[in-house]
């Protein structure tokens, strides 16, 4: 019989025994799949009602089984195959235990009884298990596969034993040869091979049916669209996957063919992934694990904000599959040194066995040699593929998911802070009196006040922590490695071992340094990455304003000096990184060297091939334990940096909880209210405002008593800046409540949620407590209009148009070529203003909200149209009997039919009460417009007829702001409904292979020829390196085993000690050239998309979305700057390492390796290619899956007050969960086919280690100090190969990154800058204008949009222009800046063609003061001075000319004045976007910049809409003093902005239909001029007359 029969036994039926009692332990699940219940228990007084508890029964379901009956009863049948072959085996082993009595050999008794009963066991559980269905199926097929599985490994071993003896002696002698013996030899071989059989079946048997789950639950309709293949068994393989399936991740091939057969995979197209990593399930058990587990040690609990606890909670929510990395960690760090003892006792054999005289041990340890290495291989594919695809994707699920229900409850204090610390531009200081502890202090408060910086925490700290779960192993796996490599050379080398282990205790401080130094390196990367991208959000964000002003260079060297810091730092982290793993690669070779001197001169010992190259194996392998965790370390310092900014986010103040709806109303009402802008108090213990407090911080609502009338209009009036807005956000729970009370209902917040799909009769329709708010900018989302009105309330035909009447949107559908359909831009970049405050007051005239708060939404408008929506809209019948609170100027508009008027100045009440009272107090003529008696409302109303005259077709498209390049229209044939176009481009990703020319573009973006040539010169001889460090120490222990050693041991190591240093230089000094290569490419490529997205023409930033440029910015760069150069390198690196290892051994191995080797590269490169093309198309997925997530979050945070305001965050969530599943698949299959690759490669590899030994015990002429210089070889092109591939797709990816940046470094660029010979300096002098035949057309084959314009305007004139929206208006505005090129025609200004002139010298020359006014954060100063040309005085001069601050000669304000004006201080800090100012605020900014800059013609567009009527009129008197020498054109709503100009202009449908003087347009009672005036009523006519003078 063969060896070791008594311990396999033995080892056989303590499995049994172990499988035994877990299976008891387990409980009995009866089958069908469970819903997990979730935890909402009442615990912290919790209620269980929880609105942001948003996962649904469905969502932890894994999918429906697909035909059920026939999977079972296949099942049935496997199931009493293996029963069978197991009783066929019972017999067998209970004939030879029969057989064991009769000889009375107690050893063999033993024996028998122990397989009799492991068989015995094993036809238990199968017979047991065949009517078991689902869980139990599934726990006796895992428990019969890994039985059999170590069955088959055990016994199959002993039966290839050779019967003579191994060089090491047996645990038993030979059994005596005789009769009996060799039939017990029979029935025993035929045990092995059913038992063999039996493992076949049982871990090819898979644990559960095919299932089906509903896309369009997961899935938005657009992502469902895009599908290319449809099938039923769309749900990831995994949930019934067998043994074999889970080992070799078969379930993965199916998403590899896809990929490699399609022609570019879509996200639809992927099986779905199991509800365990899908995110309403991940979501709600993180959620419940944060309210339950809290960290408390005895008394001690950690300090908030120390990323302790959220620490703690991510452990406590992850421990199960920690606890599986842990295990599994052990055991691949103990198989890790397997094969190293089979490749000893191989090279042992060699030396004992020159002659090749008996190979049967040689074959068993070539055997040996294959196997320990593929199980090996499959062990750590496990600990990979549950590190990566479990772990990490759930961390960043978990994440995400909190932050985001977080910013849906976290105080906004986003929009009302300064800058965020550390973006000061232009050297803004934060006020003279802040010692550097207030700086510090300030730096704690604002940690989140940027949106970006929110930003950031979503997208790079969730990142950085969820990429530590890579590293997580590593604390348990080197310990172990360290300790079984120790005890492993100690075998070999002795004591000698311990003095080389000793040189690596040195390395250890420097490592420790060398990770602080890391971490401070990584820490200003992050920062300059961080300002680069926050100053990128805001150049795109006021690009228009930035190409009005021919501004691009100037910010363009703005963002290279940020990026030149950046790349700096990238370089430092780059330099330390390469001396860090010089200090690594040289430990490994110290040690050897240390050990070797030590063994070979100190204790005089023979250095054989067989300790020599086991032990450099050993060394090598250690190397990777004793790196990693260093390593491991500094990426949990990493993690833990982020993990307390999460920690502290998660902290953050909240605003106060809402109760559900009781369906009374509430009153709105303020006792001695006293409110500020919200500020997060949860840090400092003070209460009040702190030192460093920016402008909205300051301003304060004092002591106010209102009471608003429930069901009626009431009115918010006041100068501006004088805190209407704030008192608003008070009532909606936004702002910081001081002192005093405020009652006043809010929106639950899933009452959005709750009222999806619901459709409710009309009367019912109004829900009280509901609340809607429309803010003074606007705020929309990235959809068609229809979705921005309906915000997710069921479709109402009849409301629906009712409310797009009232809201005067028909004749604005009708221009766009979707209607209601058409999709509008980020920022709703591609509607005009009017028409965004239209369609943001659309969505709460249609919401279901009792109350109405609205801000400021006439402004946006012209007369006519304000008109309408104060009569048709605000008094209309949508509005009967729900409560409106408006904040207007429109004062003589409004106040008649308000209850309720509210009147405040600087933050105090100048007057509040009924109307009657309002109209006779003192306070309305202060507000309203000089002169005008009020009188009753009641005349003004016939007018309104003719108000709404019938649009043709053509026209401009949209009532553009100045500002837009509007969408053509098409001409009006078509009846056919087309699917609406998109205005926002789908993301476009290439499909197939890296293109050539991609990689050309890298290429040449590295260097030049120099470059190249040192590139690879130095990569060659860095590979040669281990050949010559290996062919030496062969031939310095070939020479040692013969004894013919010609020089002495110090000769040889001396020469060894040359040659590794020789190596290390070599291959620390390639790392320099390709980082020097990579940053280089960096810096060009940056610098291509920086100018191709600046000097883009308006069209291309109106259609691609801000989110994705930023991407392009942000991710696309991070990965250009710090991956690309580091997986080129490496590819390189690692292809010529494995060509010099094939080389090598063939040389070695000769023939029948060579043709071995082609055998195997053929395979390795089919699988390698099916694997790149889909892994790459994988990676496409991701990006492209990241962009609508970045959307959602970067929306979710500029409009979080909306959200709340109409109680949608419980529906926000719901999508974002949506838009993490969506990016979340891509995600896991990528991970899930990096392993498919892996477990293949690995076992092709370990085939090629096996082949080498093989080969070495066949061929007679191979030496031992060859055998083991071949076998080491062979057993890096392992490694070298997997990481060859996994680094070029990684390359391939990073690529990716590159063809998205060259996509848009590439496009349509705007006219050159300058066109030569340039206009003289001093042009245009005079400011004539003269516009020849002009005709624009926004395509060529579409209609004009301005019909043969011709006109002059003289030296000085000022001119109104007119039109209702879509007349061309801005059109022709922008048509002086040559944002739209004249089809035929030209204009001239000082008898120079415009057209001749390039841009940045046309634009510089000319001014325009847009509808939405854009300024830069930082100062005051460097908002109105960009580029610090003008000094303070003139600067206070343009402030006091657009009545910012008062005129010299007022005393100063006290420094502690409540409300004090910002503006007296050019230091005053401006936040992003500058939304601490009012929008009014921000028109004033411009025009003082305009007043600034003082050219010679001026254009100003709507210039004044959101300022109150008496500083307008101010304004105007200023703008006619200011530039009483300038030649203005002005295009106003207010005719009193431009009734005493020289000349109006009346344009409709793009043709002028009047232009005369003011006074002779209204002498004439038919003109359209005299019509527009006389819709604003009697009084004011009159006015108007007076005022034109007639």
């Amino acid at each position: 019989m063969p060896l070791y029969q008594l311990p396999v036994a033995i080892a056989l039926s303590v499995s049994a025994s172990c499988s035994a009692a877990w299976l008891l332990s387990s409980n009995p699940d009866d089958g069908k799949i469970h819903l997990p219940t979730l935890v909402g228990q009442d615990e912290d007084g919790q209620p269980l009602d929880d609105p942001f508890d948003v996962t649904r029964p469905d969502d932890l379901v894994d999918g429906e089984p697909l035909d059920e009956e026939r999977f079972w009863s296949k099942m049935r049948l496997r199931k009493l195959l293996l029963s069978a072959i197991f009783a066929i085996i019972f017999a067998l082993q209970a004939i030879s235990l029969g057989w064991a009595v009769a000889e009375g050999e107690h050893l063999e008794l033993a024996v028998q009884i122990l397989h009799v009963f492991f068989a015995l066991y094993l036809l238990f559980i199968s017979a047991g298990s065949v009517n078991k269905e689902y869980a139990p199926h599934r726990r006796a097929i895992m428990h019969l596969s890994a039985l059999t599985l170590l069955a088959t490994a055990l016994l199959g071993t002993i039966a290839i034993l050779p019967s003579t003896p191994n060089p090491v002696a047996s645990l038993f002698s030979s059994q005596p040869e005789g009769e009996s013996i060799t039939a017990l030899l029979v029935l025993w071989y035929i045990t092995v091979i059913l038992y063999m059989l039996a493992c076949v079946i049982a871990i090819t048997t898979p644990t559960g049916p095919a299932l089906h789950f509903p896309s369009e639950r997961l899935y938005s309709d657009k992502t469902l669209m895009a599908v290319t293949s449809k099938y039923e068994d769309n749900v990831s393989g995994v949930t019934g996957a067998s043994l074999w399936d889970i080992l070799f991740f078969s379930y993965t091939t199916k998403v590899v063919m896809l990929g490699y057969t399609s022609e570019s995979l879509e996200i639809a197209d992927l099986p779905i992934i199991p509800t365990d990593m899908r995110a309403p399930t991940i979501y709600a058990t993180m959620r419940a694990v944060l309210r339950r587990w809290k960290l408390r040690i005895g008394n001690w609990s950690p300090k908030p904000g120390s990323g302790w606890q959220i620490a703690y909670q991510i452990l406590r929510v992850n421990s199960t599959t920690l606890l599986m990395v842990m295990l599994l960690a052990i055991i691949s760090a103990v198989l890790f040194y397997t094969p190293m003892y089979f490749l000893q006792r191989i090279v042992r054999y060699v030396e004992k066995d020159p002659e090749r005289l008996d190979r049967g041990w040689g074959w068993v340890y070539c055997a040996g040699l294959f196997f320990s290495n593929a199980i090996c291989h499959l062990v750590t594919g496990q600990l990979w593929s549950i590190s990566t695809t479990s772990l990490q994707l759930r961390l960043r699920i978990q994440l995400n998911s909190i932050l985001f229900a977080k910013t849906l409850i976290r105080k906004d204090i986003a929009s009302s802070s300064g800058p965020a610390p550390g973006t000061t531009t232009a050297g803004a200081e934060n006020g003279a009196s802040n010692t550097k502890k207030d700086e510090k202090k300030k730096e704690d408060e604002d940690e989140f006040s940027s949106k970006a910086q929110v930003m950031t925490l979503m997208t790079t700290d969730v990142d950085r922590v969820s990429d530590f779960s890579w590293h997580i192993f590593t604390l348990f796996d080197s310990p172990v490695e360290i300790v079984v490599g120790t005890l492993f050379l100690y075998n070999l080398l002795g004591v000698s071992c311990f003095f080389g282990l000793a040189v690596t205790c040195l390395f250890m401080p420097l490592n420790h340094f060398a990770g602080k130094v890391v971490v401070g390196a990584q820490d200003n990367l992050m920062k300059a990455r961080d300002e680069r991208v926050a100053l990128m959000n805001e150049i795109l964000g006021g690009i228009r304003m930035l190409k009005f002003m021919a501004w691009e260079r100037s910010f363009e060297s703005r963002v290279l000096k940020v990026r030149e810091r950046e790349l700096k730092y990238q370089k430092l982290n780059y330099t330390i990184e390469v001396l860090w793993n010089a200090i690594w690669n040289s430990s490994p070779i110290m040690v050897t060297l240390v050990s070797f001197y030590h063994f070979v001169i100190i204790r005089q010992q023979t250095l054989t091939p067989a300790i020599a190259f086991t032990s450099i194996s050993i060394f090598n392998e250690m190397k990777f334990a004793l790196n990693a965790l260093p390593e491991t370390l500094i990426g949990m310092l990493q993690s833990m940096v982020s993990l307390r900014r999460i920690e502290k986010y998660l902290n953050g103040a909240e605003v106060k909880p809402v109760p559900p709806l009781d369906g009374r109303p509430h009153p709105i009402s303020l006792q001695s209210a006293t409110v500020t802008w919200p500020q997060d108090r949860t840090r400092g213990a003070s209460s009040a405002p702190s030192a460093a407090s920016t402008p909205k911080n300051k301003f304060i609502l004092i002591d106010l008593t209102l009471d608003f009338p429930l069901g009626e209009l009431s009115l918010i009036c006041g100068k501006l800046g004088s805190g209407k807005t704030l008192l608003l956000l008070a009532l909606l729970g936004e702002a910081d409540l001081l002192t005093g009370q405020i009652t006043s209902p809010r929106s639950p917040p899933d009452i959005i949620a709750k009222f999806v799909g619901v459709s409710v009769p009309q009367e019912e329709w109004i829900v009280e407590g509901v609340c809607a708010f429309v803010p003074q900018t606007a705020w929309l989302r990235n959809a068609s209009i229809r979705d921005n009105i309906l915000f997710d309330l069921p479709y109402d035909e009849q409301r629906y148009q009712k409310t797009l009447e009232v809201c005067a949107l028909l004749s604005d559908l009708k221009i766009l070529e979707d209607g209601d359909m058409s999709e509008i831009g980020e920022r709703g970049v591609n509607l005009s203003g009017g028409q965004k405050a239209r369609v943001s007051l659309a969505r709460a005239v249609y919401s279901r909200a009792a109350v109405l708060l609205m801000d400021d939404v006439l402004s946006a408008v012209d007369a006519h149209t304000a008109h309408h929506l104060y009569y048709e809209c605000l008094k209309g019948d949508l509005m009967r009997g729900r409560t409106v609170i408006l904040v207007s100027h429109h004062v003589q508009l409004c106040a008649p039919g308000a209850s309720y008027i509210v009147a405040l100045d600087n933050g105090r009440v100048q007057f509040q009460g009924g109307r009657e009272a309002f109209q006779s107090s003192t306070v309305l003529r202060s507000l309203s417009q000089s002169t005008a008696e009020p009188v009753d409302g009641e005349d003004e109303t016939p007018v309104i007829e003719d108000l709404a005259p019938e649009k043709k077709g053509n026209g401009d498209t949209s009532e553009t702001s100045s500002t837009t390049v509007p969408a053509p229209p098409e001409p009006e044939i078509k009846v056919e409904k087309k699917p609406p176009r998109k205005l926002i481009e789908e993301e476009k990703r290439a499909v197939g292979r890296i293109s050539k020319e991609l990689w050309l573009t890298y290429i040449k973006a590295c260097g030049g020829v120099v470059y190249w040539t040192s590139f690879v010169f130095i990569l060659v001889l860095a590979a040669l390196t281990p050949v010559m460090e290996n062919g030496w120490l062969k031939i310095w222990s070939g020479a040692a085993l013969e004894g013919s050693a010609t020089h002495s041991s110090l000769f040889y190591i001396s020469i060894y000690a040359g040659i590794t240093a020789i190596g290390l230089i070599l291959t620390t000094f390639r790392y320099f050239v390709i980082y020097r290569g990579g940053l280089h490419a960096s810096k060009v490529l940056h610098m291509r998309l920086l100018e191709g997205i600046l000097f883009a023409n308006l069209r291309f930033h109106d259609t691609v979305s801000r989110g994705r440029l930023l991407n392009r910015f942000g991710k696309d760069f991070e990965g250009i700057d710090s991956n690309l150069p580091d997986n080129f390198g490496r590819s390189v690196i690692f292809g010529l390492s494995a060509m010099t290892s094939v080389i090598t051994v063939s040389v070695i191995g000769g023939l029948p390796f060579i043709l071995a080797a082609i055998l195997l590269g053929t395979l390795y490169y089919n699988v390698g290619k099916v694997y790149g093309q889909t892994s790459r198309d994988m990676r496409r997925l991701d990006s492209v899956t990241r962009s609508p997530l970045y959307s959602i979050y970067g929306e979710t945070i500029a409009g979080v007050a909306v959200i709340r305001a109409f109680g949608a965050s419980s529906k926000f969530l719901r999508d974002m969960l949506r838009c993490v599943d969506t990016n979340a698949n891509p995600f896991y299959w990528t991970w899930g086919v990096n392993r498919w690759l892996s477990a293949r490669f690995n076992l092709l590899s370990a085939a090629v280690v096996g082949l080498a030994g093989f080969v070495t015990v066949l061929t007679p002429g191979i030496s031992a100090s060859t055998a083991g210089f071949a076998l080491t070889f062979a057993s890096t092109i392992t490694n070298d190969l997997l990481f060859m591939v996994r680094r070029f797709v990684g390359l391939e990816q990073a690529m990716v990154a590159v063809e998205r940046v060259k996509e848009f470094s590439e496009i349509k660029r705007e006219p050159a800058e300058f066109i030569e010979p340039r206009p003289p300096a001093s042009w245009p002098s005079n400011g004539i204008i003269k516009v020849e035949d002009l005709v624009i057309r926004y395509a060529p084959d579409l209609p004009p949009v301005l019909h043969n314009l011709s006109f002059k305007i003289r030296p000085g004139e000022k001119v109104g222009i007119l039109g209702r929206t879509g007349s061309g208006k801005s059109t022709l505005a922008l048509s002086f800046f040559r944002f739209v090129e004249p089809a035929q025609g030209r204009i001239l200004i000082d008898d120079l063609d415009i057209a001749t002139v390039g841009l940045t010298d046309l634009r510089s020359k000319l001014t325009i003061i847009p509808q939405d006014p854009t300024i830069l954060s930082g100062t005051l100063r460097s908002a109105l001075d960009v580029f610090n040309e003008y000094q303070d005085a003139e600067i206070y001069e343009a402030l006091r000319r657009v009545h910012l601050i008062p005129p010299e000669g007022t005393p100063a304000e006290d420094a502690d004045t409540v409300n004090g004006s910002v503006f007296r201080s050019l230091d005053s800090s401006v936040s992003e976007g500058g939304e601490n100012f009012s929008t009014g605020e921000k028109q004033l900014l411009c025009m003082a910049r305009a007043i600034l800059k003082r050219t010679k013609v001026l254009v100003m567009d709507e210039a004044t809409a959101s300022v109150d009527y008496a500083t307008d009129e101010l304004i105007g008197k200023t703008i006619r003093h200011e530039f009483a020498d300038s030649t203005i054109l002005t295009i106003a709503h207010r005719l009193r902005t431009i009734i005493d100009y020289d000349r109006i202009m009346l344009l409709e449908e793009g043709r002028i239909v009047e232009f005369d003087r003011p006074a002779t347009l209204l002498q004439d009672t038919s003109s359209k001029f005299y019509a527009l005036c006389q819709a604003t009523g009697k009084n004011e006519l009159a006015m108007l007359k007076k005022l034109a003078g007639v």
